[in-house]
């Protein structure tokens, strides 16, 4: 009986001297998704991608697409101004820009992302870092469902964020205020993609008359 209750306290002591250590251990442990995350910090600005992958591993499109119109304006120094002029996405970073992409792509199944866009960006007859004529713009727009009833829809408003969205829907960076639904700011931003390889682009030949 006494040895019943030595081996028994033993057995008791040895219990609470592992359960705290595999604790500390399972806390202290990182997971898949923790390096994921570690992975997802720019090495040219800093800029922490995983709120925006969390956002999208969760399928919350419409907090994702605000998310990467925030990080946008991180990624071309225009935080403070709280918009983006053409210019600007001709230098943003392409680590950072096809982070973005890739997320968005891996999330969706490939239904969302700007290199999805592109080439429905390029079959409607417009052309990356030069202005066409306004309707290959409109388009596009759609084509991706950017446009409803022959005008710019609200983006904020009305905006479909779901994957029943067309094809291409998501990401929408463009601000509000802008005319034409920002058809130089996108075609600025075309021509980063193909500049930075998210996407390979040759222009059409022109056509020789005998």
């Amino acid at each position: 009986m006494i040895r019943y209750s030595i081996i028994k306290k033993l057995a008791l002591t040895v219990l609470l001297s592992v359960l705290p250590l595999n604790m500390v251990l399972a806390q202290s442990t990182p997971t898949k998704n923790d390096e994921a995350d570690a992975a997802l910090i720019s090495p040219v600005t800093q800029i922490d991608y995983a709120p925006l992958r969390i956002l999208l591993a969760t399928q919350q499109w419409r907090q994702a697409n605000e998310k990467t119109i925030e990080l946008l304006l991180q990624a071309t120094g225009r935080a403070k101004q709280g918009w983006m002029p053409p210019e600007s996405l001709k230098k943003i970073s392409c680590w950072d820009l096809k982070t973005i992409d890739d997320l968005w792509r891996e999330y969706s199944n490939n239904r969302f992302g700007f290199s999805v866009q592109f080439p429905y960006f390029v079959e409607t007859g417009n052309r990356p870092g030069r202005l066409v004529d306004v309707e290959a713009y409109q388009k596009f727009g759609d084509r991706i469902g950017w446009r409803n009833n022959g005008d710019w829809i609200v983006f904020k408003e009305d905006l479909n964020f779901s994957l029943d969205a067309p094809t291409g829907h998501l990401p929408a960076p463009r601000q509000e205020y802008q005319f034409a639904g920002g058809r130089l700011e996108y075609t600025t931003l075309a021509q980063t993609m193909v500049s930075c390889g998210l996407v390979t682009y040759t222009p059409p030949q022109p056509s020789i008359i005998p």
